[in-house]
């Protein structure tokens, strides 16, 4: 970790420490000659165990193409940067074999809840979305850990996050941290999430809450007071919920920035593709410049 220095350029999500103190920058400038503590958050100190006491999940779900595409390489940085801080669970549609080690697969017993939800919807973005979904259901219900974490198979890791970092994101006394976005329609606004990534504290007092709100949506097609059915108005929706039963949450987009996590204090450590995929040429070389032996992408 670096020690703070003056006259120096620091982005968003920068870790330096000053002493025994570790801090974050959240806002990006330029140092001068004294510290300025305005540009930084303090969470935690060099004697911090990386791990502490929390067990954290990390979990993702695609389709052979997606894996093909874009999901190896994710799982690949994954591997390199974040597989000694947390595990990652994969729910792989159709059983296909990942090749990446250190990663675990979950299946694709979603159970009868998703089938019933498949069958029964006849808008295709719904039914995709839901895939997306039902994994999400089943590791908040299956999965024991204290923090779960989503993050999209469209997505490159870009580095190891420091110590503490989930918990400066997510701490005890939160339930969720994620990227709030709002949308317009029809002169109304609607409260969405951009689910690229999120955090869910599984030990929150509110989580049971949360879960259930969360599946009962689906379940029923409860979709008052949403845009659109889709997974991030789900999560959106759940937030608004939670929040009224006056839950702490953690929006990690205050500056309501259309595409977040970019401009996050996570720009540092991943880089998130979204609707489009970046061909295979740009991707390689993502996967050199992070040091990544290229012969450890797995062939389709």
């Amino acid at each position: 970790m670096k020690e703070w220095e003056p006259h120096v350029n620091y982005p968003v999500g920068e870790v330096v420490n000053i002493g025994d103190r570790i801090f974050l920058c959240v806002l990006e400038h330029r140092s001068g000659e004294e510290f300025d503590k305005s540009n930084w958050k303090k969470f935690g100190d060099k004697r911090m165990n990386e791990h502490r006491d929390k067990n954290f999940a990390c979990i993702t779900s695609m389709n052979k193409d997606y894996y093909d595409n874009i999901g190896k390489y994710m799982l690949t940085t994954y591997k390199k940067h974040w597989s000694h801080i947390m595990p990652m669970y994969v729910y792989n549609e159709d059983c296909f074999k990942i090749k990446v080690k250190t990663v675990d697969t979950r299946g694709w017993t979603l159970g009868n809840d998703y089938i019933a939800f498949q069958r029964r919807h006849t808008n295709s973005k719904v039914k995709v979305f839901a895939k997306k979904a039902y994994p999400i259901i089943d590791a908040m219900y299956n999965l024991n850990c204290d923090r779960l974490i989503w993050i999209d198979a469209d997505t490159v890791i870009t580095g190891s996050l420091p110590p503490g970092f989930v918990e400066l994101l997510c701490p005890d006394d939160v339930l969720s941290a994620h990227f709030s976005v709002w949308h317009e329609k029809d002169d109304k606004t609607y409260h969405s999430c951009e689910t690229g990534f999120f955090v869910l504290n599984k030990r929150h007092e509110g989580f049971a809450d949360f879960a259930s709100t969360y599946k009962e949506i689906y379940n029923k097609d409860k979709t008052e007071g949403m845009r659109r059915f889709y997974d991030g108005e789900v999560y959106g929706r759940t937030v608004e919920l939670m929040q009224e039963k006056g839950y702490k949450m953690n929006n990690l987009n205050p500056a309501r920035h259309k595409t977040p996590i970019s401009r996050s204090a996570l720009a540092p450590y991943i880089t998130h593709f979204k609707a489009g995929l970046k061909d295979r040429v740009e991707l390689d070389e993502m996967i050199k410049n992070q040091g990544i032996d290229i012969s450890e992408i797995p062939e389709d």
